[in-house]
This record gives structure tokens, sequence and C-alpha cells, in this order.
């Protein structure tokens, strides 16, 4: 009987128009998940080619994009080592309940349980953020936020409201980690989670530029300043989006101007774990921590992985 009344709740639509090319996505509750393998439609009761229904485009468009169609993890464990990131990802999220934020999530939005209410928050509204698609990305394919919020305020959410937290590949773009972890803490129910995917500057274009330290951090949260947010474009346009001299001053005088995007800190799983101990050893406490480092493969695993419990 559960399985039937799943069944009903869950569409597998494919758009007969050219907008979505050939992807096929499971709908539910309003929002519409590519479906990465048919293979992964067996564990929602579902099958290829069997139940899927061809619809024209305008209604795919209809349900807000969400996060691809995530495996599901029996007990919460998998059943062999993970390796892949994207798998990562889904039993980061696999025992996920409630509702939650993301932010920042752009054109990719985390792989969450079906069952749970995600609410999608950005500094950005959805017409600047169409603005600043990356090379690739399309428009239908980016999630329209409903707060305006920054991740390191996350302004507009009342405190024990949330039952999870995600930010993947988004703390190193603010300015205050150090705020942004304890703002988190402090805008979750008790138990809830604060997922966090965090670049590993040695497998990115930061390989360049010096760890961000510790100490530095405690200066960006107790003791902020102009002057070192306006050094943080100047390091990264010189070491990891290498600027000609020329162009430099100008370059950053601009991004600084207009808060452009940029990874303001950069972390290996290491450096990360300091300043995570450092926050729940003398800012805010958590009940449980899961981590987990890069995995191997140096061409497509380029982060890092915090889970964070209240």
């Amino acid at each position: 009987m559960a399985t039937n009344a799943r069944r009903r709740t869950l569409s597998l639509l494919q758009a007969r128009g050219g907008h979505f090319g050939d992807k096929a996505y499971v709908c539910s509750n309003g929002f519409r998940h590519y479906v990465p393998t048919v293979d992964r439609l067996t564990q929602y009761a579902l099958s290829w080619p069997r139940d899927l229904i061809q619809v024209p485009d305008a209604v795919l468009a209809s349900f807000a994009i969400g996060g691809w169609l995530p495996e599901r993890f029996d007990d919460g464990i998998p059943s062999q080592p993970i390796t892949s990131s994207l798998t990562m990802r889904e039993y980061m999220a696999a025992g996920l309940r409630g509702i939650g934020l993301e932010v920042g999530a752009g054109a990719s939005p985390f792989p969450v349980p079906l069952h749970c209410r995600v609410l999608f928050g950005d500094r950005l509204s959805y017409e600047q953020l169409v603005t600043e698609l990356y090379p690739g990305q399309h428009e239908h394919e980016l999630v329209r936020p409903d707060i305006r919020t920054s991740f390191d305020k996350l302004d507009g959410i009342a405190d024990e409201s949330l039952d999870f937290i995600i930010g993947c590949h988004v703390i190193e773009h603010v300015f205050d980690p150090i705020g942004a972890l304890v703002n988190a803490h402090r805008k979750l129910r008790p138990g809830g989670q604060l997922l966090l995917v965090i670049p590993d500057m040695e497998r990115t274009f930061d390989r360049n530029r010096p760890l961000t330290t510790l100490q530095h951090l405690k200066l960006d949260h107790f003791s902020p300043d102009l002057e070192r947010d306006r050094k943080h474009y100047e390091e990264f346009y010189t070491l990891a989006f290498k600027t000609p001299e020329s162009d430099l001053q100008n370059k950053v005088a601009g991004e600084f101007a207009r808060r452009g995007d940029l990874h303001a800190h950069v972390w290996n799983y290491s450096t990360f774990r300091e300043l995570v101990e450092f926050v729940a050893s003398t800012l805010v406490g958590w009940s449980k921590q899961w981590s987990h480092p890069t995995l191997p493969d140096p061409q497509h695993d380029i982060e890092f992985y915090y889970r964070l419990t209240k």
C-alpha cells in the first residue's frame, strides 16, 4: 500500500519538444528531478519505459527545478565504497527530513530526498542570476530564489526554523566563514544539519594561492575591514583568475566596488577542519560532526565534505 501511494505522487515525464533534450524527469510536489540513469527508477517503484509520459515543454517547465533524482541508501549505509563525488553528495543528504534551505544553488541544486521541502536562497535575484550563468548552463536549469539572503548572514530566516541548511561550493565565497557557521547553527532547530561541500584548493584554479589561515578568518569575523576584503580580490585576480598587470588594479577596483563573486578564502581538508574545530570549541557546539576528505580522482574529485548536526 505504501509503495502504491508513493507511485501516485510521482510522475516520470519527458518533453516532446527540444527544450529539455532527451532528459527524463521525476516530478513530485511541484519540482522536477533529472533522472541520471534509468536503473535509479526502481528505487522509486517506477519503470522505464512503462511509466514514461511524453508531455509538451511547457508542462515540464511548469515544475520548478530540483536536484537530480538521488540514490536511496538503505539504513543510511552505502552498499559499497563511494567513489563518485556525485554519489557522496547523495549520501550526505540521504538522512535529511523536514524543511530546509539551500543557498547559492544556481543551476545545480543539491540531491535532497524528495520527501523534503527545500527553499532556495541567494544574494542575487533570479534576473541577476540569469546574467551570470556559466558557459553551458541554461536559464531553464536555474533555480528561482525564494529568499534574498547571503550564506554568512542568513537574513530573513527565523532562528531555529530549519531542519537543514545546504551550502555547496558556497562558503568559500563569503567574507566571514566563521559568521556563516555561527549563524547557520542559530537558524537550525535542535538536531538540524548543516551540509557543506567545499572545493579543495589543491584541485582547483586556486591551487597557486596561499591557504587561508585560521588567524585570517578570526580577523574577518571579529575585526572586519574593507581593505582586507579588497585584498581578497587582489589575490584572486593575481593568482587564480590571472589578470594582466596593466589591467589588474582596474579589475580589482571594479569587482570590489560591485562586490563581484569570487573565492574569498581557500582551504584543503585539514585547514577547514581547523575552522570547524575553532567554532565548535569557542562559539557554538555541534552534537555530531561527520566529514570526508577529497576523493582520489584528481580530474573529477575537487571537493571535500562536512555534515554538522546541532
